[in-house]
């Protein structure tokens, strides 16, 4: 996540979309100062969070600035993902 971040949309994740191969891992850096979350899926859809989600508290949580997250695409597919806390923040991984 870019600085001021929680104010924006699809910029706020950079690069967006992030393109990688089977069995690769997309590594997330928190480069504002506001909380936020990686959630799989989209707001409010019955799916979020269910392939990944750094949570809102626990050692993934991204409380910060430089705080990471990470997880690894093993099927190929476009995944989207959205922060928790800023719904209108949203990215997607294309996973070939």
């Amino acid at each position: 996540m870019v600085p001021g971040s929680s104010s924006l949309t699809k910029n706020g994740y950079q690069p967006d979309p992030v393109q990688v191969k089977v069995g690769q891992t997309v590594v997330w850096t928190n480069n504002d100062s506001a909380f936020h979350t990686v959630t799989s899926g989209l707001p409010g859809q019955p799916d979020a969070g269910k392939l990944f989600d750094s949570g809102l508290q626990g050692p993934t949580a991204m409380t910060g600035k430089g705080k990471t997250f990470e997880h690894t695409f093993d099927t190929a597919g476009e995944f989207d993902y959205h922060c928790a806390l800023h719904p209108a923040l949203v990215g997607k991984v294309i996973v070939s």
